[in-house]
């Protein structure tokens, strides 16, 4: 092999080593431009208040605690109120009662499922079963028997729904959340319906 042909190589090897440097100086020029905008954008996201004009600092999944704690003691009220209005249903004395005690069952039950449906969307849980103290008032309520039961159970209906209402119209007032306000406001028309009706059935 000639002196020319094993010293040709050279010139090859060094041109392809300096391509390869130029192409690695250029990634790591558009890796830092990437991360820079990156930092740019989130630092930007980060500053980006509520309709409020409070930081997202304040909200958590899209959802404030003070909404939180409303989603799950309202959902407990709606569990003893569908409980009591199947307790009337089953043991009022008049037709009248027993047709209440439906519907606040059936509409108990139904914005309990709504509730649901955005306590899974905004991460929160919230109770299946009523409370101990709950239970033992409707255990109470069931050893009662004619107008004394129908007395009784509208009494407490009224006042479960009285005190729901109040939470329902503080909650309208400070909540940020779409899904919550729009909820609130629906349940606070049904429920103001039905207080009148537990309202009108008392004695004349």
């Amino acid at each position: 092999m000639s002196e020319s042909s094993r010293t040709n190589p050279a010139p090859h090897r060094d041109q392809a080593a300096g391509a390869l440097s130029h192409r690695l100086r250029i990634g790591t020029i558009a890796f830092a431009l990437g991360i820079a905008a990156l930092g740019t954008a989130w630092e930007a996201r980060a500053q980006v208040p509520d309709d409020k004009g409070r930081g997202n600092e304040t909200l958590r999944a899209g959802v404030r605690d003070s909404d939180r704690l409303f989603i799950r003691t309202t959902a407990g009220s709606l569990i003893r109120e569908r409980q009591l209005g199947a307790l009337m249903r089953k043991q009022a004395s008049t037709p009248a009662m027993r047709g209440l005690g439906t519907k606040l069952s059936e509409q108990s039950n139904r914005l309990y499922r709504e509730l649901s449906d955005i306590a899974r969307r905004e991460k929160t849980e919230i109770p299946l079963d009523m409370v101990d103290e709950s239970h033992a008032k409707l255990q109470r309520l069931a050893t009662l028997r004619g107008a004394e039961f129908d007395r009784g159970a509208r009494e407490m209906v009224m006042e479960s729904l009285a005190q729901e209402i109040k939470a329902f119209e503080s909650a309208a007032d400070k909540t940020d959340n779409g899904f919550v306000r729009n909820w609130t406001a629906k349940a606070l028309g049904q429920r103001r319906a039905l207080l009148d009706e537990f309202r009108r059935a008392g004695p004349r």
